[in-house]
């Protein structure tokens, strides 16, 4: 062979292996999100905020104090008077129950009496010294007793029953104060940092605007729209480069999921000369690094996937 065909393959390859090496990746544009997503936090609608505790950029704790509503003070004494009424109550319904079951222990004392007495009077026979009058005052008494006893235990009952229900009643009073405190001093669902406030001292809420967006950004992840005719290319644990003005270098990560569902894009390109619009598949990437993601969320970045 010819030197100048030697030349022309190793041309020919030149041009070549880029457009191999562009056929083994899929691009996408992305944003930038914490792991666990965007947390909207909203009060209790229609009152009033009272403080806020956080600023943006601080970290709090699962459960830790965002802000304090106006209905606080209410809900605390609220919760105080419920508190106060349940640990008074406990030990009135159980005097009332020791007191009925008392009642029943000396009712039957009263009967076993009476029931000894009939039993002596019956035993006698036909005793002339045994009137028919003694024998029905006897009869009468016994039967009297045994009445009382069974309107005596039903009266117990009826006290145990009466007590659940009050004690029930308590509790349930309870948990609703409870709730009402908590409503009214707004707390972190999760341990995050918090990205946004929307909420001011003295704004009423509406129901609609959040108050507060937290994202756990200890671990960062980019949410990349795939067209969909690609998108079966794509299978977790393929490795995805991003990049952006934004950012001082490209950075890397890991496929972990692929949605099932597809849908119009969200995120638009920049390039004229692109469409808008176009179907998209949910593709999420783990980076492998979090700095300085967690200082950029919704950073819109140009994804390639390797596949």
């Amino acid at each position: 062979m010819k030197p100048h065909i030697f030349t022309r393959i190793a041309l020919l390859s030149a041009f070549l292996l880029p457009s191999f090496a562009s056929a083994a990746s899929v691009s996408a544009l992305g944003r930038v999100l914490p792991r666990s997503g965007i947390v909207d936090i909203h009060g209790m609608t229609g009152d009033t905020i009272k403080t806020v505790i956080v600023s943006e950029g601080d970290w709090v704790e699962a459960g830790q104090s965002l802000a304090t509503l106006s209905s606080l003070q209410s809900a605390q004494q609220r919760l105080k008077q419920a508190e106060t009424d349940l640990a008074t109550l406990r030990p009135s319904t159980e005097r009332d129950i020791a007191n009925a079951e008392a009642q029943v222990e000396a009712v039957k004392l009263e009967l076993k009496y009476a029931t000894n007495r009939y039993d002596r009077i019956m035993n006698a026979g036909n005793s002339e010294f045994i009137s028919p009058d003694q024998i029905e005052t006897r009869t009468l008494g016994k039967q009297q007793g045994e009445l009382k006893l069974a309107q005596t235990i039903q009266k117990l009952a009826a006290t145990k029953t009466g007590a659940k229900q009050k004690l029930s009643a308590a509790q349930a009073e309870l948990g609703v104060a409870r709730a009402a405190v908590a409503a009214a001093e707004v707390q972190a669902p999760i341990s995050a940092k918090v990205l946004k406030i929307r909420g001011r001292v003295g704004a009423r809420i509406n129901g609609r605007t959040e108050m507060f967006k937290l994202g756990d950004t200890k671990g960062m992840i980019v949410v990349a729209e795939v067209y969909e005719s690609e998108v079966l290319k794509v299978k977790s644990g393929q490795k995805a480069t991003i990049s952006s003005p934004a950012l001082p270098n490209k950075m890397t990560g890991v496929v972990t999921g692929v949605s099932p569902i597809a849908f119009r894009n969200t995120i638009e390109s920049m390039d004229p000369n692109t469409s808008t619009q176009a179907r998209v598949v949910e593709v999420t990437i783990r980076m492998d690094e979090v700095a300085p993601l967690d200082r950029l969320v919704f950073l819109q970045v140009d994804v390639t996937i390797d596949i």
